[in-house]
This record gives C-alpha cells, structure tokens and sequence, in this order.
C-alpha cells in the first residue's frame, strides 16, 4: 500500500540541512541560504556587524534549517554556539562570553565617564554637562555618542559602564488615570528617564545615583518614595550638593572649580 505521503522522488524523501547566515553579533539573517540566496546580506541590518556563513576555525558551513519532508516548523530562533565539526566557539559565543566574564568598572579605579540621563530641558542637560567638566569629569550624554551600526538599546549599554550617574527629572509629559478626567493629569518626566533611573540604581546602587529634579508639581514613581531628590534650584545650590555626593563616592573632586 502506498503511503500518505508517497513521493516517486527519493530525494524529497530525505531530511537535508540548509546553511545559515548570521553577523558576528549572532544575529540571523537567514537560516534557507540554499532555499531563498536572495536573503543574504553583507551587513547585518540590525548592528551593522560582517555577516558569515562558515565557520572561521574549519571552514564548515553553519547549519541552518533542517528541511523535513512532509514537516513544517521555525527551526532555531538562535544560531549554534558552536561549529558542528571542529567544536569551537563561533564569533558571537565568544563576545558573549566576554561581556559575562568582563569586570566591572565598578569594582576597579573611578573612571571620570559620569552618565547624564536626561528629558527634554535642555538648560539641565547643559548646566550639569557643564558642571560636570569643570569637575574635571566627562559627562556622558548619549545622542552625543556615535551610533556605529548599533540599536539603541545596544548603543544605551556600551555608553552605560560607568561607576555614576546623574538623572535628571523634568516635567516634559503629562499623564493622568485612564479612567480619570484630563484636569487631573500631572507632569512627569520621560519614560525612558525614569527606567535608566530604575536601570542605573539597580546597577550601581542609590549611593552612586544622583537624582535632580526640577520644582514643582512633579509626579515621581512610588517605587522609589523615600529616595532624596535633589531639587534644581536657580540659586546653584543643587551644584554643591552634585560634589558631595560625587565625594562620597570617592571621586576626587573640588567644589572651588564650580564657584
């Protein structure tokens, strides 16, 4: 009796594994280079890294998805850690490896690099930059620093290995309960503020972030009540206090180059 599945074809009857292609980050172009070629890139999309398609040790071709007769299915989401022949580590095992064993900076000698996370007020991004460098610091302001082929999130995370930051809360949203009327709703800051708030105390701990926070009616997260905001004062006051705090961290610093 014939099968369901008859094909005259024994070749269509035989599992066969096609290439991948991926970029030296580990992200997938394709998994069919053999099936669909017109899916292959030079340059990953995403990051902007070379793409490969063997294995740099052996030469081997990395296997991608595994063609089933009669099956279908995603096949892997993640390219190999590993070369199926030689056994060694593919570029993006090995970078992977290196951010989990790499030291913290944290844990060494103070770098001058502080991050300033920021909204839109432009006079605190630029009055803080500005105190900062007199400090003989190096503020770090993110849409300074170039892209080079990285996401957002992949550019946050190299700029982000330092041992402080300075957070800067201003009203640029409003926002009220969704079931609340408009009248009620209240400024706040970014949202993207206030998770590199959460991001940087978490990271470094409370002592090494230095939250400053316009006056006024500013609605904060409740998550962090009780947490001293520093309040930006037109008097400057708020500036003494960035040395203090910079000075129980251990930096080495004077208060006699900002006045």
């Amino acid at each position: 009796m014939n099968s369901l599945f008859h094909n005259d074809n024994d070749n269509d009857k035989r599992s066969w594994r096609d290439v991948m292609q991926a970029c030296l980050n580990g992200h997938i172009m394709t998994s069919k280079v053999k099936e669909h070629p017109e899916d292959l890139k030079k340059r990953c999309p995403t990051c902007g890294e070379q793409t490969i398609m063997n294995c740099p040790s052996c030469n081997s071709e990395i296997q991608g998805y595994e063609h089933i007769p009669n099956v279908f299915h995603l096949g892997a989401t993640e390219p190999p850690a590993h070369c199926h022949e030689c056994g060694a580590a593919y570029p993006w095992t090995e970078r992977r490896k290196a951010e989990i064993t790499e030291t913290p900076k944290t844990s060494g000698v103070l770098t001058t690099d502080i991050f300033v996370v920021h909204g839109h007020d432009e006079e605190m991004k630029q009055a803080t930059a500005r105190v900062l460098s007199k400090l003989g610091l190096n503020p770090i302001i993110l849409h300074e620093k170039p892209n080079q082929g990285k996401t957002l999130i992949e550019k946050f995370e190299k700029n982000a290995d330092v041992q402080f930051a300075v957070v800067l809360l201003s009203p640029d949203d409003f926002a009220h309960g969704k079931i609340a009327d408009v009248s009620t709703a209240r400024a706040r800051p970014r949202q993207n503020v206030i998770l590199e708030l959460g991001y940087f105390t978490g990271r470094l701990g409370r002592d090494r972030v230095f939250a400053l926070r316009r006056d006024g009616d500013l609605e904060l997260p409740t998550d962090f009540s009780g947490v001293v905001y520093t309040s930006y004062d037109s008097a400057g006051h708020w500036r003494l206090e960035l040395v203090r705090e910079l000075k129980a961290a251990g930096y080495d610093v004077d208060a006699n180059a900002i006045i």
